[in-house]
Formats: structure tokens, C-alpha cells, sequence
């Protein structure tokens, strides 16, 4: 079949690659000419395992190619929307790209096309595409199809589960839709048919902000109770394997640590609650789930203000991860910067180490004079008196002990809680985690 992907983000991108892997021609449009450039040169914009290779291969075997034709993209009738939806101050999404998107559709688009919105967008999203088109053509026969089809990839992950879904969501009215939506995701897995949910096109663009808050209420429940431990002296670990193995709640995103960050949870949540600001639907969890995640970082940061004192002027700081997630080198909305511009108003020094994210991090970061950035996590331990572990990078979790005595103070901050207390106080290294 062939396709379009309107968006080169990480959904965009991961969907063209992942749909030419599967065998269909993908056209990947972007009005970004440097972006869609740097792509045609096999220059990817975002780091995301097992992508460039796919991206590769389809490229040179010509089932993927790169463009900032709207007319060239809308020869395929099969049209993906993949544009980002970031939050307005109100936390209300804000729709400008997708809007932009369907004016430029508008003098391209053929008849007969099937319009499949994949951003995470608000609830009565698809209704307004369908009356812009319905007013675009008032006189014209079109005959435009159009679904909801969220997306639910984790960043660091995103081709695994873009390859192997644990379900697909098909907000989809009419029989003819969903027929397609079967021919475009059948050759990636013959079982596909047992995984796709029929649903509403309402109802499929809840589900996703459904689901992300669901998630991101776990977190913060589980990072509630790691504060209680604290108080109390128990340990989040014991507590954790008590909750995972009850069938009904799972071991999934009951890791107490920072909190949450990224591109998805806080602007979805946002999102779901200016809905339900908008209906005036109060208490509201969503609401409480946002201000306990943003309490986080003061929690964890009045941690290391207690153990030193007062003052942290005359201290050197190393920080371990800075993406907002192992496995990406996504820093939007992540806990670690947030706790480094803390930081740095603070401390005399902080020195910087992650495996993927120093490029994006030092964009970011640009205006503040205190800090340095290393390409090896040891040697940014030289100097420093005690190290914070902001992302749970699976390098960080089994680390050289013996390097770790480079640190003055012998002492770690661990905001991740995935380093093994027992082992470092057998090298007289003092450990801090959250609620162990």
C-alpha cells in the first residue's frame, strides 16, 4: 500500500520506518527542509534504537522516501497525520501545526483519501477535521474517510512496540475504514486482527490520554508512598514487590524515583485537565497527579539540602543522565534538568555525563555558566564531591565501585533508586534514594 507520514518526530519517523519494514511505500513529509535534508542523507534527528538501521535499508531499497512536497505526498491516499500537539500555557493542546497541516492537504488532497490522525489530540479533534474538509468542499464530492489511530510508544522503545503492539486502537465509523486500516497493519503481524480495538473516533481519542494518566497516576502514587517510607522507615523496594504481585495493579511504573517528564505524560495530563476544567468535572485526580510530579524535584533536591546543611556553595556536583528516560536523547520536560537549574543557582560546580543526551542537553543548559559536560561517566566522578543519578540507564545501575571512590564525599544521590545500597556501604560509600 502506499502511504503518507505527515511529521518526522519520533511518532512520524518510527511510523514511515517501521511501515516500509513492513512492506508498504512510505512518502515522509516535513516542511522542515534542514530536517527532511539531513533524513535524505540518513542523518536522523533523534536518537531511538533499532531506527536508523530500518530507516536504511527502506531507504535504499525505495519503500521510504523523504519529502517537503505537499503535492508529492498527497498522491498516496492513505495520509497519516504525526504533528505534535505541545501544550499552551492554559495546558490546553494547542492545534496550529494539525491546523496547518489541513490547510496544506486542502489544495492537494484527492478524493476518495482516508485521513488517520495519530497525533494525540483532544477529544472532538476528528469532528473538526471532518467540518474543515466538509467546508474546504462544500461544492466538490470528495468522499474523504477519516479515523483516530493514537499512538503508544515509549520513547527508547518505540520500534519494538511499533513492531510488536500490544494493541491498536481504530477510532473508525465506517466499514471501508477500517477494512484499510487492516490492509495497512496486517503485514506487520498476521495475528494483527486479535489486537485492534473498534471503537468511536471519541472514544479512541480519549483513550489516549486515558491511558497516560493512568500510567503517570501509578508513578506518582507509588512516588507518594515512597515519601511516607521515608518518614516511617520502611523500604519502597519491600513495599513495590508487595503491590507488583498483585495481579490487578502489576510491577509496571511502580518505580518510586523523580517523577515522570518527557514529550507525553505532563502535556497529556495538561491536556486531559483543561478537559475537564472545560466541564467542570472537580476534584480531579489529573489534577492532583500533576502537583504531586512537581513536587518531586523538591522533595529530592530538600534531600540533598539536608544532608549538607544549609549550603551548597563550595560543592561539585556530578550528575549521571540527563534525557528524561534511558534509551532516548529526549531532555523535554526532564527531571534531571529541572534539578540542574535548581542545582546550579546553588552549587559551585556541576559536572555532566549521559550516554546519548549531552548534545541536546547542552541546548538546553546554554545558559548557565557552572557547568561541563564529559563524554565518559568516570571522569566526570574526578573532582566532584557526591554524584546524583537522575535517569536509570542500565549503565549507571552496575557501576564501577571502586570508581566511585573518586567522589569526596563518598556519597550518592540516587533519584532513580537503582543502585544497590548493601553493596556501596561494603566500600563505606553512603547512599541516599528515595523512600529506601
Amino acid at each position: 500500500m502506499d502511504i503518507t507520514i505527515i511529521g518526522t518526530g519520533y511518532v512520524g519517523l518510527v511510523a514511515g520506518a517501521c511501515f516500509s519494514k513492513a512492506g508498504h511505500n512510505v512518502i515522509s513529509l516535513d516542511t522542515n527542509v534542514e530536517r527532511i535534508n539531513g533524513l535524505n542523507n540518513l542523518e536522523l534527528p533523534i536518537f531511538e534504537p533499532g531506527l536508523k538501521n530500518i530507516i536504511t535499508k527502506s531507504f535504499k531499497e525505495k519503500r521510504l522516501k523523504f519529502s517537503t512536497s505537499y503535492k508529492q505526498a498527497c498522491v498516496n491516499k492513505v495520509i497519516f497525520i504525526c504533528v505534535d500537539t505541545p501544550s499552551k500555557k492554559n495546558g490546553e493542546a494547542d492545534l496550529t501545526n494539525l491546523k496547518k497541516v489541513l490547510n496544506s492537504l486542502a489544495e492537494f488532497i484527492q478524493p476518495g483519501a482516508m485521513l488517520i490522525t495519530k497525533s494525540t489530540v483532544p477529544v472532538g479533534t476528528g469532528k473538526f477535521i471532518k467540518s474543515f474538509f466538509d467546508n474546504k468542499f462544500a461544492n466538490r464530492e470528495m468522499n474523504l474517510r477519516f479515523c483516530s489511530n493514537p499512538e503508544f510508544l515509549r520513547e527508547g522503545s518505540a520500534v519494538r512496540d511499533f513492531l510488536k503492539p500490544e494493541r491498536i486502537i481504530i477510532g473508525c465509523d465506517s466499514p471501508q475504514g477500517r477494512k484499510i486500516m487492516e490492509e495497512i497493519y496486517h503485514p506487520i503481524d498476521k495475528k494483527i486482527f486479535n489486537k485492534m480495538i473498534y471503537m468511536s473516533v471519541s472514544s479512541a481519542e480519549l483513550s489516549k490520554y486515558a491511558a497516560n494518566a493512568f500510567l503517570a497516576t501509578k508513578i506518582s502514587f507509588v512516588n507518594e508512598i515512597a515519601k511516607l517510607s521515608d518518614k516511617v522507615g520502611a523500604n519502597i523496594h519491600e513495599i513495590k514487590s508487595a503491590l507488583g504481585s498483585d495481579s490487578r495493579i502489576g510491577d509496571q511504573f511502580l518505580n518510586a524515583g523523580l517523577g515522570f517528564g518527557g514529550s507525553c505524560f505532563p502535556k497529556d495530563l495538561n491536556a486531559l485537565y483543561y478537559l475537564e476544567k472545560k466541564f467542570k468535572l472537580e476534584p480531579s485526580i489529573v489534577k492532583t497527579v500533576l502537583a504531586l510530579n512537581n513536587s518531586q524535584i523538591d522533595y529530592f533536591y530538600n534531600k540533598i539540602k539536608k544532608h549538607y546543611g544549609r549550603s551548597l556553595k563550595n560543592k561539585t556536583i556530578c550528575f549521571w543522565g540527563l534525557s528524561f528516560k534511558p534509551n532516548t536523547d529526549d531532555v523535554r520536560d526532564s527531571m534531571a534538568i529541572s534539578l540542574i537549574n535548581k542545582l546550579s543557582k546553588e552549587v559551585k560546580y556541576l559536572r555532566l555525563y549521559d550516554p546519548v543526551a549531552n548534545k541536546n542537553a547542552k541546548m538546553v543548559l546554554s545558559s548557565l555558566s557552572d557547568i561541563e559536560f564529559f563524554e565518559n561517566m568516570y571522569d566526570a566522578l574526578h573532582s566532584s564531591d557526591c554524584l546524583i543519578i537522575a535517569t536509570e540507564w542500565e549503565l549507571f545501575s552496575k557501576p564501577d565501585i571502586k570508581k566511585l571512590s573518586f567522589l569526596k564525599d563518598k556519597l550518592i544521590f540516587d533519584g532513580r533508586n537503582i543502585l544497590d545500597a548493601d553493596q556501596l556501604n561494603k566500600y563505606n560509600i553512603i547512599y541516599n534514594g528515595i523512600g529506601c
